[in-house]
């Protein structure tokens, strides 16, 4: 082989020096490729970011999210009309059942409207009274609205009736407490007690308690010109009003083994109502 055919042939250091630059320009165009890469994405979002911008501030748009938003408040809506009609109808349910039960033949004739007791009391009162009386009609004898407060004025107001007719007494104290006695004859001025043992207590506190008698004595009723008493026992009387039907008093008594009808042993009447039942 000549001299010429052998200064042709690579050396050692040409060869590493063609290896270094073919890896120089892959490395150069690795990086550009991911360079373009990079930018190509950042393009993206921002080219997508502003299209949302620009949708969103357009007004079609708004009018639509209007329209959903309008949507998903009249769905809100009906959902809420849809749980207050049905409170209404359970409601309405049990007003239904509680006139149903108060139907005849527990619910009384009033030939007068009570100021004291609504519809559901009264006809559970009615359910207490002596079978002989549950269809007779009820007449407002007496009332501290139309008649003022007066122990001698209630007496008169029943002074031309038959002793036999049966009587409720209702009070309302000061606080709102609801409770009376029930006495099967008139309240009228006496030596004496009187009554039957058909006489009874009430109170609504707030349900309806009723105290019977308990056979131990008949101190029923016992009406003087100074007060009106019901049941007694022990120096207590179970309810006690005062000649100007302003004050009262309700102890435990030995006729009906009762609880303080009132809200305090000691009450101020704020309305008293008598009602004739015959």
């Amino acid at each position: 082989m000549s001299d010429g055919t052998l200064s042709c042939l690579p050396t050692p250091l040409t060869r590493c020096v063609c290896v270094c630059v073919c890896v120089c320009v892959c490395v150069c165009v690795c990086v550009c490729v991911v360079c373009v890469c990079v930018c190509v994405c950042v393009c993206v979002c921002v080219c997508v970011t502003q299209v949302n911008r620009v949708r969103q501030a357009s007004p079609s748009f708004q009018r639509i999210n209007s329209r959903d938003e309008e949507n998903q408040e009249k769905d809100f809506e009906i959902v809420e009309v849809d749980s207050l009609h049905t409170q209404r109808r359970c409601l309405s349910d049990r007003q239904d059942l509680d006139y149903l039960s108060s139907e005849d033949p527990t619910k009384p004739e009033l030939t007068d409207q009570s100021s004291l007791l609504h519809i559901g009391q009264l006809c559970q009162l009615n359910e207490h009274l002596p079978a002989r009386l549950e269809q007779c009609p009820w007449s407002l004898v007496y009332s501290t609205q139309r008649h003022g407060t007066s122990l001698g004025t209630l007496y008169k107001s029943m002074g031309g009736m038959d002793c036999s007719t049966s009587t409720l007494t209702v009070i309302r104290d000061n606080c709102g407490q609801v409770f009376g006695a029930f006495c099967p004859t008139t309240l009228r001025i006496s030596l004496s007690y009187y009554g039957t043992g058909h006489t009874f207590l009430f109170s609504f506190s707030p349900q309806l308690q009723v105290y019977e008698w308990k056979f131990s004595n008949s101190f029923f009723v016992k009406g003087s010109p100074d007060y009106l008493a019901f049941g007694g026992g022990g120096g207590l009387f179970g309810l006690w009003l005062d000649d100007g039907l302003i004050r009262g008093q309700s102890h435990r008594c030995d006729t009906f083994d009762n609880d303080v009808l009132s809200s305090s042993d000691d009450f101020l009447i704020n309305d008293l109502e008598v009602w004739a039942i015959s």
